[in-house]
């Protein structure tokens, strides 16, 4: 999955580098930085630094609202993806435990971040679940530099008026984190801060065995007050994962001095907009605490130097508050994390990658067919058979131990879902089977979801005005939250069960919120109260045979379930219905569990939607149009259809009144028996067992009923 922070790497501000009143000096060995076989300086060897864009909290927001491990973990499931802390920096006898991002993790950390405006609060996680490394040994470091965090100065004149031979030692020292320029590297343990120290520019010294002044390393004063006396947050569980918080302050932690070499006087506070150097390391031991014991890792820094220089950090980005979006009637947004869709590895938006969504044109009933005729198995089954091709709900989107059982399309089916549709200019009706021979699933687990937008099916507003009225680094996400399904345009989610319909629910633009750790406003899920009273009070049918298999219609009508509203910004005001001729969004998901009602349980399938943001997306959905072409119901006792005549006579089937043609034939439960092209006349069906059968003959819009 890819990180947000990709998407605005051009935020980063031209950052204005002024000469500074003290040497480019460091405690370090700097003539040999960076610290790579064959390589001298700096200059020409630039590091791959990560970028994070980090969203503002919601106004009212306060670190007391996690008070212990669930609530830790809502919060960090809100905030999107994590930030691997995986460069491993210890070159010691402990290896490299690292295991997250694997199947089964069990030890490494990770963080995540979120601002207020006024403190950065850095959320981090520490697994050991096997208890690799040695108890009360794990901490964290937390490196920072809050200005000019590319270099302390720009013109390097420190290293330009040295010696010649000291010049690419001076250039190499400017990356150093110095306490003038309010950096610090922080030891966090326990939940306490005990240290925040940097190189002391105005510290020299001249130690025996370098060729020139270094700077001694020393507190950085003004912000260890602040960590020392922020309230942190650190819990650790049964399981051995350490959950934590630091909380650094724009004004304590991340001030820097006015005057980088008056460390006493007044210090700048950290603004929303800024850029910070940082970097986030995990410490612990394997086998006592000498150094080839210790396990080390940074995020950003593939180099232990990552502490004290500036050149192996990472880049966060203190984003502002999220804009509204345009002046639309809602809003564009979605309760989901729509940053991230579509869910798909190295694409980001929706703009340049169409889904391939299905088509469907959905013909109307015959004069005189009323749904009132579908009664029980069998006259279902005879509408299902003229209803022609079925629409199989194959796309698995759950992702536990309960697998893939379906198997519609194989020789000899035991397990899947499919459904047909047919209109009579009022009401959509969704026929849907759901068959499980061998009941492999829980009893009384399966059901249907039916997911629709009778308004706007391919995205909430044509010329995107809400995302491009908004911030630049917010389009993109406005863009893809424009493919939400709205119930201001009559969308919803129905869950249909047992013949009943108990939800019809979408997102709400109208209903917004501003969830903790998201950089703009999130809609509500809400009902469709309209939708959901007509299919609430609709004769829907549904039965349960003795072989395991749901047959089911839902009644979707124009006016009541498939009706938008005139005024989007009015849900209570007038509905208008949808009409034939229209195209809507539309999918359909089954769902079953194995094992029990957990989420590694479920077996759910959609029919368009290949992940499971279908449910509130209609970049997923496909696309159903409602047809005024009537279909043609030929029965047995009167097999013509004008010059047309199929009929049954010995093994052969006897077409009479067309030239060559293709011929399809169908079970009366929908499935292909047999497909023959080219026939002129006749079909031998030796090979099909006795039955009842539907032919379709290519061209011909009626089905055959015949008898063998």
């Amino acid at each position: 999955m890819k990180r947000i922070a990709t998407l605005f790497m051009l935020l980063l501000p031209a950052l204005g580098l002024l000469a500074q009143p003290f040497t480019a000096v460091s405690w370090i060995g700097w003539e040999n930085e960076p610290d790579y076989e064959g390589v001298t300086g700096y200059a020409e060897n630039p590091y791959d630094k990560p970028v994070v864009i980090v969203p503002q909290a919601p106004e009212g927001l306060t670190p007391d609202l996690i008070a212990d491990a669930t609530t830790f973990d809502l919060a960090w499931e809100l905030m999107g993806n994590a930030n691997l802390v995986a460069n491993l920096t210890s070159n010691g006898v402990a290896g490299d435990p690292f295991d997250l991002g694997e199947a089964t993790p069990t030890f490494g950390a990770a963080w995540k971040a979120v601002h207020d405006g006024a403190n950065l609060y850095i959320f981090l996680k520490y697994w050991d679940v096997n208890s690799q490394v040695d108890a009360g040994s794990r901490s964290f470091e937390i490196m920072a530099q809050p200005t000019s965090p590319f270099r302390h100065e720009s013109t390097f004149q420190a290293a330009s008026d040295s010696a010649a031979e000291l010049v690419v030692a001076y250039q190499n020292m400017a990356y150093a984190r110095l306490t003038e320029l309010g950096g610090g590297k922080a030891l966090f343990k326990d939940g306490a801060v005990s240290e925040y120290a940097a190189s002391q520019g105005l510290n020299q010294e001249k130690l025996a065995w370098k060729a020139y002044v270094t700077a001694a390393w020393g507190p950085n004063d003004h912000g260890l007050l602040a960590l020392a006396s922020a309230t942190h947050f650190w819990n650790m569980d049964g399981e051995n994962t350490i959950r934590a918080i630091m909380v650094m302050s724009f004004d304590g932690a991340l001030g820097y001095p006015a005057d980088p070499s008056d460390l006493e006087g007044a210090y700048n506070a950290v603004q929303v907009g800024d850029t910070i150097a940082f970097d986030v390391k995990s410490n612990s031991t394997i086998g006592g605490s000498e150094g080839d014991n210790k396990v080390e890792y940074f995020w950003s820094a593939d180099k232990n130097n990552g502490y004290g220089s500036n050149y192996y950090s990472g880049y966060l980005v203190m984003a502002p508050p999220a804009v509204a979006p345009g002046d639309k009637a809602f809003a564009a947004v979605s309760w989901i994390g729509w940053e991230n869709e579509p869910d798909y590895e190295g694409v980001t938006g929706y703009a340049e990658n169409p889904y391939d969504n299905p088509q469907v044109t959905i013909k109307q009933a015959p004069g005189g067919w009323t749904y009132d005729q579908i009664a029980d198995p069998a006259t279902f089954d005879l509408a299902w058979g003229i209803l022609g091709d079925s629409m199989a709900v194959a796309n698995l989107t759950s992702n536990g131990v309960a697998g893939d059982p379906f198997d519609l399309g194989e020789a000899n089916p035991t397990f899947g879902a499919a459904w047909k549709g047919v209109h009579d200019g009022s009401n959509l009706y969704v026929f849907l089977k759901y068959w499980d021979v061998n009941s492999q699933v829980d009893a009384g687990s399966r059901s249907f979801e039916i997911m629709a937008q009778p308004a706007y099916p391919v995205r909430h507003e044509p010329s995107f005005e809400a995302a491009s009225d908004s911030a630049a680094e917010l389009v993109v996400a406005y863009q893809n939250m424009a493919y939400a399904r709205f119930t201001e345009l009559g969308g919803g989610k129905a869950f249909f069960k047992d013949g009943s319909v108990s939800e019809y629910a979408a997102s709400q633009g109208l209903n917004q919120e501003k969830l903790a750790w998201k950089a703009y406003v999130t809609a509500a899920w809400g009902p469709n109260d309209n939708g959901l009273l007509a299919l609430a009070s609709a004769a829907h049918f549904w039965n349960l045979d003795g072989e395991n298999t749901i047959r089911a219609i839902m009644v979707m009508s124009f006016d009541g379930a498939l009706a938008y509203p005139a005024d989007p910004a009015d849900l209570e005001g007038a509905y208008t219905p949808i009409q034939v001729g229209e195209t809507m969004a539309f999918d359909v998901k089954s769902n079953s569990t194995i094992g029990g009602s957990e989420g590694d349980n479920k077996v759910e399938y959609f029919w368009s939607a290949d992940k499971n943001n279908g449910y509130g997306s209609n970049y997923y959905s496909g696309h159903l149009t409602l047809s005024d072409e009537v279909i043609q119901v030929v029965g047995v006792e009167d097999r013509t259809l004008d010059h047309i005549r199929v009929f049954m006579q010995n093994d052969f089937l006897n077409i009479r009144g067309v030239g060559t043609t293709g011929v399809k034939v169908y079970s009366i439960t929908g499935a292909l028996v047999k497909s023959v092209s080219n026939v002129n006349r006749q079909v031998d069906m030796s090979d099909v067992s006795d039955g009842v059968y539907i032919v379709k003959l290519e061209g011909v819009p009626s089905g055959f009923k015949v008898i063998k």
